[in-house]
């Protein structure tokens, strides 16, 4: 059964949504989720073509970054 780009890019809204909310929870916490879940999606992203995946890896990456840099900042 073949990945929908649309269910990887749902498992990226989850993790803005985390980050988003992580300053009303525990933000240590809610940073550690996002990063699950966007490994989570970055393993379905391996199911979809390459020009698909690309797009949405490069997405997932720059989740990455803001929440390396967000963690500095806590």
């Amino acid at each position: 059964m073949a990945t929908d780009p649309a269910a990887v890019w749902k498992l990226v809204q989850r993790a803005d949504e985390l980050v988003k909310y992580a300053q009303n929870r525990d933000p240590h916490t809610a940073y550690a989720q996002a990063r699950a879940v966007l490994d989570e999606a970055e393993a379905l992203a391996g199911q979809l073509d390459q020009k698909a995946a690309d797009g949405l890896r490069a997405q997932i990456e720059t989740r990455r970054s803001d929440i390396a840099r967000f963690e500095a900042a806590v």
